[in-house]
């Protein structure tokens, strides 16, 4: 993945000193008028005769930053519906507590192997925290298409499912486990026991014709159930073909742990 460019901050600090967001209608507005420059400058990405990769880096930038610092300026839109934004594809999961909240989108870069960021939004006390999260040549940062609640005892983990886009066939999905600890935001809660040690996220990657032709809602993927403490997901043969099988990880106490695969 390239590296993103660096944007013109001090320009970025002026306009978020500024913001002038004070209805949930208005902060909508702003962030929907930031947001939809990165369409405009995707779509222009072919137009030879201008730097469109460079508009479209800073308009990734500045997005991302305005989210980021519009989300802790206001508490409020941990639960904001934000109907316009999600329109224009801007994925928002919170969780059932309404207490984190992840917000993702695809950047437009990265041709075929898909780039995104995202936005974590979390409560502590009254006051709301938000972390951006950026792609880059050294870290590739996943879009979410689901998030789960998970309590036990006394702790409260978000089970956030996470994809990838590697190239117009290979594609992964996986699951990654968050935590808000003394009002910091932990992402890197080992609560999954493999084989090989403990681990903050599983992932696979598959061959996406294996499920072109499954209706979008039906398609195997990770899922959690709270009832059943269980996380099945979805077993991958040696071809990269998604099969009909699943391997389960059960909450034993402490820790998630393989039981077994399953049919369906």
């Amino acid at each position: 993945m390239k590296a993103l460019k660096l944007f013109p901050f001090a320009i970025c600090y002026f306009a978020f000193a500024n913001l002038f967001a004070q209805t949930p209608q208005s902060i909508e507005a702003d962030l929907l008028k930031s947001f939809k420059k990165i369409a405009y400058w995707d779509q222009k990405l072919n137009d030879p005769t201008g730097n469109s990769g460079d508009s479209l880096d800073n308009a990734n930038r500045f997005f991302g930053e305005r989210l980021k610092q519009t989300t802790e300026r206001y508490p409020a839109t941990i639960t904001q519906s934000f109907t316009a934004l999600r329109k224009e594809r801007l994925d928002i999961f919170t969780s059932s507590d309404g207490l984190f909240r992840i917000y993702s989108w695809d950047t437009g870069g990265g041709g075929t192997m898909r780039e995104f960021e995202s936005v974590m939004q979390y409560k502590v006390g009254d006051k709301a925290k938000s972390e951006l999260f950026v792609s880059s040549q050294e870290i590739g940062v996943p879009f979410y298409s689901n998030l789960y609640t998970f309590n036990t005892g006394s702790k409260t983990y978000y089970l956030g499912i996470t994809g990838i886009i590697e190239s117009s066939r290979y594609a992964g999905t996986g699951i990654k486990i968050f935590a808000i600890e003394n009002g910091k935001l932990n992402t890197n809660v080992k609560l999954l026991k493999t084989g090989t040690g403990l681990k903050n996220e599983i992932s696979y990657e598959y061959d996406f014709s294996s499920i072109a032709y499954i209706p979008y809602g039906k398609r195997p993927t990770i899922t959690f159930d709270a009832t059943t403490q269980t996380i099945l997901i979805p077993l991958v043969d040696g071809k990269g073909n998604v099969t009909k099988k699943f391997i389960t990880y059960k909450f034993t106490g402490q820790y998630f742990e393989k039981v077994s695969n399953l049919a369906k």
